[in-house]
């Protein structure tokens, strides 16, 4: 399985979709799922912060 290199504390930007924009911290690389979980600010929450999982392919290196 392909992993694009990705390691917990690389920071990676989202270019498309309704998140596009947004940067990103990976917490978590699930390479069975090709899958990274996201740190993300989005600012409109309480704390600002919140996870999303999304694919290896739905993200670009910052």
């Amino acid at each position: 399985m392909v992993t694009q290199g990705f390691a917990p504390g690389d920071v990676v930007f989202i270019p498309e979709g309704p998140f596009q924009g947004v940067c990103g911290v990976v917490r978590q690389v699930d390479t069975r799922r090709a899958q990274l979980r996201l740190r993300v600010s989005l600012g409109y929450k309480c704390d600002g912060l919140s996870d999303l999982t999304v694919d290896f392919d739905e993200v670009e290196w910052a």
